[in-house]
């Protein structure tokens, strides 16, 4: 069946998942979640802990086990019997949230050759793609491709899990939790490493996260999940200007946004729609009536 062109890369209908279904155990994760995301969307997937949210992006590289009618990638059915996983595992890259999951090799440039020599691609192609990855994530080729994985830095260590998956040139790249751990430099560095991946390979981005923090820096677009459901899903700044209820679920605001609520209580009409402190300085401004 030759994809669809007009429909989504992935679209969730009225997905439900259990966990240890038909046991004493089973736990609903998933109650009814239908949403899109179109090729190009950066799309931010968050809620607080045993939201579902990471349940949710499991379902687009098939990770669960599914049933039909419920996840689509450009309008297959994935749970169809027969589907093709291993293809759509090639076309939806995972990051997980502790690296060292899906870290194989024991040396970074045999690490990041193992996605592209599984699929068969030659040897010099692979070579170029390692290359281009490892430089892409701020790990020149020369000096880490025959470093030893254990011997690096944890920041270090995530960067190489996702040159892994970026070496096979996956249209969609899903992020989870990509900035747990690191510290503010570190956060900073990788950040500004993903937002211009993301624009040089006009990659569909999603990241899933607790916290609107660093999602917010990387995607223009906010899925919100409470107990298995879909709460909000806009534009960033229109979700944000939701933020009273946000922080009532327990979803770490971006620091801009917690400083307007806090001034509120000087000015009540400060919007929370801010991103930067910059926007923030401008809108107290404005306020203070400074020429």
């Amino acid at each position: 069946m030759t994809p669809d062109s007009d429909a989504p890369i992935i679209e969730l209908r009225g997905f439900r998942y259990t966990y240890l279904e038909g046991t004493p155990r089973a736990n609903e994760a998933i109650r009814d979640v239908s949403f899109e995301i179109r090729r190009g969307e950066r799309v931010a997937i968050v809620g607080p802990t045993r939201s579902g949210k990471s349940t949710v992006v499991d379902s687009f590289a098939h990770l669960l086990r599914l049933k039909r009618g419920q996840v689509f990638y450009e309008g297959e059915d994935v749970g169809a019997p027969g589907y093709d996983r291993g293809m759509l595992r090639r076309k939806i890259g995972m990051v997980f949230q502790r690296p060292d999951s899906q870290l194989i090799e024991d040396v970074v440039g045999a690490d990041v050759a193992f996605g592209p020599t599984a699929a068969g691609i030659g040897a010099e192609e692979t070579r170029r793609r390692v290359e281009e990855s490892l430089n892409s994530l701020g790990l020149p080729y020369p000096e880490f491709r025959l470093r030893y994985v254990h011997a690096l830095s944890g920041g270090q260590r995530r960067r190489v899990a996702i040159a892994g998956v970026i070496a096979m040139r996956t249209p969609v790249l899903v992020l989870d939790e990509p900035m747990a751990g690191l510290d503010p430099r570190g956060r900073r560095e990788l950040l500004g490493l993903l937002r211009r991946l993301a624009d040089d390979r006009d990659l569909t981005l999603v990241v899933c996260s607790a916290s609107l923090g660093d999602a917010s820096l990387l995607c223009d677009r906010v899925v919100v999940l409470d107990e298995g459901r879909v709460v909000m899903d806009g534009p960033l700044r229109e979700v944000l200007r939701e933020a009273d209820a946000l922080a009532a679920l327990d979803v770490t605001l971006p620091e801009p946004v917690n400083g307007a609520l806090e001034l509120r209580k000087l000015f009540p009409d400060l919007p929370a729609d801010l991103l930067t402190e910059e926007e923030l300085e401008a809108e107290l401004l404005k306020r203070l009536d400074v020429a």
